[in-house]
């Protein structure tokens, strides 16, 4: 018999989610149904709705879009990197959370507590869907959809977490990781390894993707089907160095969706497009404006309805790594004359919905499979696919067949093509780089951050490990400058 905690923990949970799904364009299903609390659980009618509320929390960070959705993460690990930099002049240092001040991973701060609480609220979702539908009354391919896709969500957050509270899988794969809550029941738990956490991943990956191949999302890119299973895998086996099954994975999503045209590379990334594989489609009422990355690097020229000012490209990324690229979208920053502003994100119009939100792109996947191919030594094929991106972009064309030159080529490619779009942060993980920022190069700041710094992964929340005392804490960067394998 299910304990009692058990019971209520999953009732609470559902019923918190139904209460927050709202009418509008990404869930259409109404709130105001008349299914019971156990109707939720023993049907498939309420488990879809249930999942439905699941996506929403996610994509809009239980409400804490700026740090934990989606984009809010793009937003940080962007200025993580080395290419962007936060507009001190204006912030000064209440947004220390976006540089390396300890507001960053500070266990007691509010980054890590509210990326750590939000992955976990999603997870618990995922676990009360996949722990019920099995047995839930409705037809078997309704069943199977919802369950893979619940898997699906529960994988990419656990990848997201044991890649921001732990240093990559090829240094740490036997270190601590994340804690693998996989039931219903809200029980501590100690952290799995690095090694656990991939290991459950590709398994729910797995099974998604048996569950979703015959899933049609009838052109609606808000959910995940096997499209986005295939997406994460290539990420996953990218991470772990496995360069033969992200190869693999990419090359599924590479001959599925055409690159975007450069006209709509340069369109805002506001409208839907062939490229998407992932995005979300805003209504009226459910826009979270200051999650959109048109406010975050707009000074006045993005049309965003908050004007943030927060985020703009070095001087040293506009005028040496991307001169005369196409890609290159910025103008004379309005306010600061010795700056630049980027024109990358722009908002479609005036009035709400202002424009949708991207998630997932194949011209990363087009890399994606481009790296993993020249490490493996195949760099005739490696060429052939990054060469379709760059004639897509009427950029400049790599020829040269080396393999270290190849792979330079490619990863900096990758810097050119994804540039704001928050790969940079789990780029210098996996690829275990440091960072520089110099006044030189136009930053606001000298920086140097060594490859594997401690600073470049979160601590645990400090309440977590106060109340589940199986948790170990992660080095504080202060006393363990350097992550040591």
């Amino acid at each position: 018999m299910k304990n009692i905690r058990e019971i209520t923990t999953r009732l609470l949970l559902a019923i918190f989610v139904l209460s927050s799904v709202s009418c509008d364009k990404f869930l259409t299903e109404n709130p105001t149904s008349d299914l019971t609390d156990r109707e939720v659980l023993e049907s498939v009618t309420g488990l879809g709705i249930l999942l439905k509320g699941t996506y929403r929390m996610m994509r809009d960070g239980n409400n804490n879009p700026p740090i934990s959705s989606p984009s809010g993460i793009k937003i940080l690990s962007t200025v993580t990197g080395t290419d962007m930099m936060v507009n001190q002049e204006q912030v000064g240092n209440n947004w220390n959370f976006y540089t390396y001040n300890n507001q960053r991973y500070d266990p007691a701060g509010a980054v890590t507590s509210v990326i750590w609480g939000t992955a976990y609220k999603v997870i618990l979702n995922t676990n009360i869907i996949i722990g019920n539908i099995d047995q839930a009354a409705g037809v078997q391919s309704e069943k199977d959809a919802i369950k893979g896709q619940a898997l699906a969500l529960r994988a990419r957050n656990y990848f997201n977490l044991v890649r921001l509270y732990q240093h990559t899988y090829s240094v740490a794969k036997g270190k601590l990781g994340v804690p693998l809550q996989l039931k219903e029941d809200l029980e501590p738990k100690e952290r799995a390894t690095v090694e656990e956490v991939y290991k459950r991943i590709l398994q729910d990956l797995g099974d998604a993707e048996h569950l979703l191949k015959n899933y049609d999302r009838s052109n609606n890119r808000n959910y995940y089907n096997i499209d986005v299973v295939n997406f994460l895998l290539a990420q996953v086996y990218l991470t772990m160095e496995n360069w033969e099954q992200a190869e693999k994975y990419a090359r599924e999503i590479r001959t599925t969706y055409s690159l975007m045209s450069m006209t709509e590379y340069g369109a805002g990334f506001s409208s839907l497009n062939k490229e998407w594989v992932l995005g979300y489609e805003q209504g009226a009422q459910d826009y979270w404006w200051y999650d959109s990355p048109a406010c975050w690097f707009d000074f006045g020229q993005n049309n965003a309805p908050w004007q943030s000012e927060q985020i703009l490209p070095s001087n040293y990324f506009v005028e040496v790594v991307m001169k005369d690229d196409p890609r290159l979208l910025v103008i004379p920053n309005p306010l600061y004359p010795t700056k630049y502003a980027a024109t990358k994100f722009r908002e479609l119009k005036s009035q709400p919905p202002y424009g949708h939100l991207y998630d997932l792109r194949a011209a990363e996947m087009y890399l994606v499979e481009a790296e993993a191919a020249a490490r493996q030594g195949k760099v005739t094929e490696a060429l052939q696919v990054l060469n379709l991106v760059q004639s897509e972009r009427d950029a400049s064309i790599t020829t040269t067949t080396a393999q270290e030159m190849l792979i330079e080529a490619i990863l900096l490619e990758r810097r050119k093509e994804m540039w704001g779009e928050g790969i940079e942060w789990f780029d210098m993980l996996r690829l275990k780089t440091g960072v520089e920022k110099t006044l030189a190069q136009g930053h606001y700041q000298e920086l140097s951050i060594p490859a594997l710094s401690n600073k470049l992964i979160m601590m645990i929340p400090e309440k977590e490990v106060v109340n589940n005392r199986l948790l170990v804490q992660n080095p504080h960067p202060g006393q363990e400058p350097v992550f040591k394998p």
